[in-house]
């Protein structure tokens, strides 16, 4: 085995509930669906000391005064170390770990977690060292001891030497691989992928989804190497998917029904794969070989909704309507979920004349992937009117998606976000709409979200814009000064206030914000002498009582308890 020795950084590694865990994640290949995840890890349990209910904290106090006690005791070291790493506590995991090896040195367990915490802190070759011991030592040969060096390889940037140990450890799971040889096609897999080795993933997917099918045949719900049998199956189909969506763009219609059918047969469960079979025979002519799939698909498989999907297809195009729309429905009973059904539905009933009926589904699919996006955005306009800000803001994130370039779609997107009070949320739509079309009030809505979202540097810039584009609007110089109060910074909030008072020179709220500011800094005489002249505009609890606080601080309590009675007696 090829030794490791340049370090570099990193990832952090996940660490199970009480286990250091070795996570591997198998890239599907030109998929919209997320990478599968699998981890796989040797789990030991804490041996609870005190209560249940113990934070990391006290298992760990815990467990060091127990060890003070009985220096012997390899497993409670060994957790010592799994309790540490939880905390990203390495070197300490480590010395741990080292403490537990040198207990029972021929326990694999020990040397395989002393080798992930070398791992973590770049020391590779002893990591390797240790997962060699850990082979030797294991009761079961180390199983996952080629994806353990190979995983050290390549964070050490030795991409070669990864590959050649993965191939090594696949070769020795023999023909139908098992639970962990999946793993290691899993992780070649993924070194493929981010090597950008195209064909040798094509090629890898090729020769080993067999094995993962016949495992699954056999496998129950739970066993260990399913979901990594379901993994490699499902990045061998979204492959099959992309082929035939390529194929389809190249009029190459035999072949993508080729590779529609295969996906299909490796994934029945999938719902898109028999619409996508059924388009193709339709495009290619063949009406029969739709309609025989179809027919098949209602005969084996009449709970899924891409079985009704294809048969509606097949009834839309015999000019077979009704039926079409029974079909339709059925799939939408199933899933739900799939919003552009009630669109082919809607349409399919307003061609039957069923008006009425068709309404109800086009306004429940309004959403619906092939809806135009001006007609969705039209059916948002409409919710707005009627105030109900929360259903507009679904169809408005739909139209921002499909028409990036419109404007207005992004303006009232961020007008349904700060109606609601989602502050945070509406700094990018008006950010977006500000780029496009630069408006003082844009640019001061942007500023007020941002601040109520205490996203202080981004509202600044909006207020500033906004004065900017115009140097009269007085609520964006007001605001402006309150952001800086927010950030804490009340010298700028004050030299702000100051040129406010060119514009509204007898500003009681001016004068009040001004003394807070000088407040907050700790400038007595000048906050009084603030908060007297908003006093001089106008007379209000909040002034008074801020000013005996001025005099509290001034020591001068019997001022300071006055203008609290005054205050009080205004209230």
């Amino acid at each position: 085995m090829t030794s490791i020795s340049r370090p570099v950084v990193v990832a952090l590694w996940a660490w199970g509930a009480l286990a250091l865990a070795l996570p591997l994640v198998a890239a599907a290949q030109n998929s919209d669906e997320p990478d599968s995840q699998v981890v796989e890890g040797k789990v030991f349990e804490y041996r609870q000391f005190g209560g249940a209910n113990m934070t990391d904290e006290e298992k760990i106090a815990e467990l060091v005064a127990y060890l003070a006690e009985d220096p012997t005791d390899g497993k409670a070291w060994n957790d010592l170390g799994v309790l540490y790493a939880r905390q990203q506590d390495f070197p300490d995991a480590r010395d741990a770990f080292i403490r537990a090896v040198q207990t029972a040195p021929e326990e694999g367990d020990y040397h395989r977690n002393l080798g992930l915490a070398f791992s973590h802190l770049e020391m590779f070759d002893m990591a390797v060292a240790e997962y060699e011991a850990y082979r030797r030592f294991d009761t079961l040969g180390g199983k996952d001891y080629w994806r353990l060096i190979g995983g050290a390889q390549v964070r050490a940037g030795m991409i070669k030497e990864a590959r050649e140990t993965y191939a090594e450890g696949i070769r020795a799971q023999g023909p139908d691989l098992g639970p962990e040889g999946l793993r290691l096609v899993l992780a070649m897999n993924k070194l493929h992928a981010d090597q950008g080795e195209d064909d040798a993933v094509r090629d890898l997917l090729v020769t080993h989804t067999p094995a993962a099918v016949r495992f699954l045949q056999y496998a129950h719900e739970g066993d260990d190497g399913v979901a990594e049998a379901r993994s490699l199956i499902g990045n061998r189909v979204a492959m099959l998917v992309e082929d035939g969506k390529l194929l389809e763009k190249s009029n190459l219609l035999t072949e993508a029904a080729a590779a529609y059918q295969e996906a299909h047969d490796l994934d029945p469960s999938r719902d898109d794969l028999l619409p996508r079979l059924v388009d193709v025979y339709l495009a290619q002519g063949e009406s029969m070989q739709a309609r025989v799939t179809a027919r098949l698909a209602r005969d084996e498989h009449p709970d899924q909704a891409g079985t009704w999907i294809a048969s509606g297809k097949v009834y839309e195009r015999s000019d077979r309507l009704p039926d079409a729309v029974d079909a339709y429905k059925k799939a939408f009973e199933i899933d739900p979920s799939m919003g552009d059904l009630r669109v082919a539905i809607g349409n399919l009933l307003m061609r039957l004349g069923r008006d009425q009926e068709a309404g109800e589904f086009l306004r429940a699919g309004v959403n619906a992937a092939d809806t135009k996006p001006e007609v969705v955005y039209n059916y948002a306009v409409s919710l707005i009117r009627e105030k109900k800000y929360s259903a507009a803001i679904a169809s408005l994130k739909k139209v921002v998606r499909d028409r990036p370039e419109m404007f207005a779609a992004w303006s009232a997107l961020a007008q349904c976000y700060r109606a609601t009070r989602q502050y945070s949320l509406a700094v990018a739509p008006y950010e977006k709409a500000l780029q496009m079309r630069p408006d003082a009030k844009l640019a001061y809505n942007l500023g007020y979200c941002a601040m109520k979202a205490k996203k202080y540097g981004a509202a600044e810039t909006a207020y500033l814009q906004a004065l900017t584009l115009d140097p009269g609007m007085i609520e964006a110089r007001y605001n402006l000064s309150l952001n800086y109060m927010g950030a804490g910074r009340y010298e700028d909030a004050i030299a702000s206030f100051d040129r406010m008072l060119e514009q509204e020179p007898d500003s009681y709220r001016v004068y009040y914000s001004r003394g807070l500011s000088f407040y907050y800094l700790e400038r007595w005489d000048e906050a009084l002498e603030s908060y007297d002249l908003a006093l001089e505009i106008k007379e209000t609890a909040n002034v008074l009582n801020n000013i005996g606080l001025v005099y509290d601080k001034l020591g001068k309590k019997k001022k300071a308890q006055k203008y609290y009675k005054a205050a009080q007696d205004l209230k």
